[in-house]
């Protein structure tokens, strides 16, 4: 049995183009939750700019804040000493600002803000025209930064969920390690061909993935009898085993 579902948003969660989750998208996702399986979101938004949808769990800058219902669980993924100092150098040199993402409500802003030590969150080193500089930052971002993958990882360590009871849906090249990484994985049907190789089975959206992995039997059922004017899905769905 799935335990725990970690979702994508931007193009997965959240169609492309629209700024909120489809409706049915969200009931499938409480009755799932209901049914006590946890639904994490994983996205490279900043902690600030997830929606509040009543996740169980919000995994931020591809898994440089891990957040459980408000708590910050894990924060890690910054770069400090001689790896920031050369960020700083280089952007300095070709005249490139340095932003920081996030608000004061912010989690890693705050500890960006509050820490006496200078240290910065970089997922890329695409800025660096110097290859020779570039390459030495790849090198120093693979041991600082977390991706999705490996933050899924550890989630399901701390939670103590076992790999093959856990399930995960994405749609980009982000999401390549944490599809790998699932015990069940869907890949949205118009992602890239080496993210779609990473899951288990594409999918037209994320009602079609929970579908097509087994977890929305009664939930269907539901939608069905309320089709016809029967009981209303939300109240089955809260009474109902998968």
């Amino acid at each position: 049995m799935i335990q725990i579902i970690f979702l994508d948003l931007d193009g997965t969660l959240i169609p492309c183009g629209a700024k909120e989750p489809a409706f049915r998208d969200m009931e499938a996702v409480r009755y799932l939750q209901k049914q006590g399986i946890l639904v994490f979101a994983v996205t490279g938004r900043c902690a600030s700019q997830v929606p509040e949808l009543g996740f169980d769990g919000v995994i931020s800058y591809d898994g440089a804040c891990i957040q459980d219902k408000g708590k910050t669980i894990v924060q890690g993924g910054f770069l400090e000493g001689q790896e920031l100092e050369q960020i700083l150098g280089c952007a300095r040199d070709r005249g490139h600002r340095i932003v920081i993402s996030g608000g004061s409500a912010d989690p890693v802003q705050e500890v960006l803000e509050g820490d006496p030590v200078r240290r910065l969150r970089v997922r890329r080193a695409s800025l660096l025209e110097d290859e020779r500089s570039a390459e030495a930052l790849e090198e120093a971002l693979a041991h600082s930064c977390f991706d999705k993958g490996m933050v899924t990882a550890q989630i399901l360590k701390i939670l103590q969920i076992p790999v093959c009871r856990s399930m995960a849906v994405g749609d980009g090249f982000n999401d390549m390690g944490m599809l790998a990484g699932a015990g069940i994985s869907a890949a949205m049907k118009d992602a890239p061909a080496l993210v779609q190789a990473c899951a288990d089975f594409t999918a037209d959206g994320v009602l079609d993935a929970l579908r097509q992995a087994g977890l929305l039997t009664e939930f269907v059922q539901s939608e069905a009898m309320a089709g016809t004017g029967g009981t209303d899905p939300v109240s089955v769905a809260g009474k109902a085993d998968v």
